[in-house]
């Protein structure tokens, strides 16, 4: 409903802004056509520019929350029960009731020109039919019907009357009538299409006044005979009025010499004015995060789910989803063969796709059943370089991927690790760190801070090995010592309350601190007493779970802050762009009542004239 109001509130301020560039430029020129052009190309603009929008793509930088949602204080407070008026309610009630009484006006208007119309049989005289009425009403065309009281006038005045009518008919100026009595009924809150109203139905005689004088040979009879007609003012509803009250201002215009051709530049004015209105109200700004690739390790990449397709998409939906990869990604979507079943699902489809790089890809599906989820990733690794990848459900889980870690690498640029601990197995919690990948034979983790109630154990770098490389297992080292032992051995005869400290090396320092033995990896195990007697299989299960679990939690919670954070910064870009077009259209709607006042005025002062 709010869409409403502003689509009104722009178009109104269109309307205002065109009769405005009329009134200051154009109203005392001869350039009556051109006028009318002008008037009504207004009205189009002002229906037609509002649903236009330029979509901006604003990259920002996501800046997570700090403070958990989750502790926040909650109360239950019950709602106060007071009266309040729904203004937005109240303001669509009034604007639906103004609309539909100018309505019943308008079908009266038309019913009463009909009784007119249909009461006396017209005669045809070339392409007009010609009505003549007993009637003591103002002469009047409705398209080519012509209706005037010949009884009223000498044969020289009605020939008059019968020419200005005609340049009415010939150039279809009822049609002109009906469009603004339309918009009359549309936008009736708006003082400025009164006025405009006035302005499209005075130029409209402007014209027929200036054709029908070159087709006389007495100028000054043709006046005349507008000032006699000044006494029938019973005029006739959506019709071209002979009659009008401003009939000084057409005598002026009909004796003002020809505006000079140069003059004509005066149209273009309207155009900055056009463009500065699309400039403050009809770009969309689209916040678009920056996607911030993991750089501490080289097998790291970004994947993110740009598009998903499944049965139920439906085809505005498709049509919604290609602009937007046009708009965010520069992805070119073609979307044909689309089938559906009864109940509407997607069992057939066809998607074509490439991008500014180059990339292409055509995939297609058909079948008698729904078809499985199709998945847009778009993968950039930390030297640029993307990919764009096509999926079904089958393949891939439709579901965001924020990171990517290349874990059991055989590369030989894989980083050196370390795993330490220290403490009783009592005392073993999770470190504060952001994020975990999936945990196999490697767990990776950034570093935890070294704060005076952080927990014991402290995880740099690390890594579990239980094989090398090669296939070989590494040399185990208990109390600076080197024991040829298992694992299995090591596990069963070592007693876990008497560790105090184990690490694992491997790669480059592990050869650099042990020589030749640890080219396969060491595991160094200092215990409290300096005996050998050490269980610690099952200490560093339980903090590997511990930690899994931990790392699960945190990165699910984290997820659902920056979903909510997201929302919140949405909404208050469209809180702040409401607040500026309401006071904009507050703006407008003052200096229209001042342009309503001041018209008043002028219109007192000429009656006192």
């Amino acid at each position: 409903m709010e869409t409403i109001y502003i689509y009104l509130l722009k178009a109104s301020g269109l309307i205002a802004l065109f009769y405005l560039a009329y009134y200051f430029l154009l109203r005392k020129e001869t350039f009556f056509t051109a006028n009318r052009f002008f008037l009504l190309a207004g009205l189009g603009t002002a229906v037609v520019l509002p649903l236009f929008y330029i979509t901006k793509i604003v990259w920002v930088t996501p800046t997570p929350l700090t403070f958990p949602i989750s502790e926040l204080p909650l109360k239950e407070v019950a709602p106060e029960e007071t009266f309040e008026i729904n203004w937005y309610l109240t303001a669509i009630v009034i604007y639906l009731v103004g609309s539909a009484l100018f309505f019943i006006k308008f079908g009266m208007d038309y019913w009463s020109l009909n009784r007119v119309l249909y009461k006396t049989k017209a005669q045809q005289q070339a392409d007009f039919k010609l009505i003549d009425v007993p009637e003591k009403i103002a002469p009047f065309s409705y398209f080519n019907t012509i209706v005037f009281n010949s009884s009223l006038y000498s044969p020289s005045e009605l020939q008059s009357i019968l020419e200005h009518e005609k340049v009415h008919s010939e150039q279809h100026h009822t049609i002109d009538v009906l469009i603004i009595r339309f918009f009359s009924i549309v936008f009736w809150f708006n003082p400025f299409i009164w006025l405009y109203q006035r302005a499209i139905l005075q130029n409209l005689e402007f014209i027929a006044d200036s054709e029908a004088t070159k087709r006389l040979n007495d100028k000054k009879a043709y006046q005349m005979a507008l000032v006699k007609i000044t006494t029938h003012e019973n005029c006739v509803a959506l019709t071209n009025h002979f009659y009008q009250s401003l009939i000084k201002k057409r005598i002026v215009m009909l004796n003002k010499n020809q505006s000079k051709k140069w003059n004509s530049w005066k149209y273009l004015l309207i155009l900055p004015a056009l463009i500065a209105f699309v400039l403050i109200f009809q770009i969309k700004v689209l916040a678009q995060e920056k996607t911030i690739t993991n750089t501490t390790t080289s097998k790291s990449t970004t994947e993110d789910i740009i598009l998903v397709i499944d049965k139920n998409t439906t085809d505005a939906k498709l049509k919604q989803e290609a602009q937007l990869l046009k708009d965010l990604h520069g992805i070119n979507l073609k979307v044909s063969k689309v089938k559906r079943n009864a109940n509407q699902e997607i069992t057939g489809i066809k998607v074509q796709f490439d991008d500014n790089q180059g990339k292409k890809g055509t995939s297609q599906f058909s079948g008698d059943k729904p078809i499985d989820p199709i998945t847009f990733s778009k993968s950039t690794d930390k030297n640029g370089k993307t990919s764009i990848g096509l999926y079904t459900g089958k393949n891939k889980p439709n579901a965001k991927i924020n990171k990517r870690i290349v874990l059991n690498s055989s590369d030989d640029e894989e980083s050196n690790f370390a795993f330490s601990f220290s403490g009783d197995e009592d005392d073993l919690s999770p470190p504060n760190v952001p994020s975990i990948p999936d945990v196999e034979d490697v767990l990776d983790a950034p570093d935890a801070p070294d704060a005076p109630d952080a927990p014991k154990v402290q995880i740099q770098k690390k890594v579990i090995v239980t094989r090398s490389k090669n296939g070989e297992k590494p040399i185990v080292y208990i109390n600076g010592k080197k024991v040829d032992v298992t694992m299995e051995e090591l596990n069963s005869k070592l007693d876990p309350n008497s560790i105090e400290r184990m690490d694992v090396y491997k790669g480059d320092i592990s050869i650099e601190k042990y020589g030749d033995d640890g080219k396969n990896g060491v595991i160094a195990i200092t215990t409290k007493d300096g005996r050998t007697e050490v269980n610690v299989n099952k200490i560093i299960k339980r903090a590997q779970a511990d930690i899994e679990r931990s790392f699960s939690e945190r990165e699910n919670m984290q997820a659902d802050m920056e979903r909510a954070r997201k929302e919140i910064e949405l909404s208050k870009i469209e809180m702040q762009k409401a607040k500026v077009e309401i006071e904009k259209a507050k703006q407008e709607i003052l200096k229209a009542k001042k342009e309503i006042e001041k018209a008043k005025v002028e219109a007192l002062k000429k009656q006192k004239i």
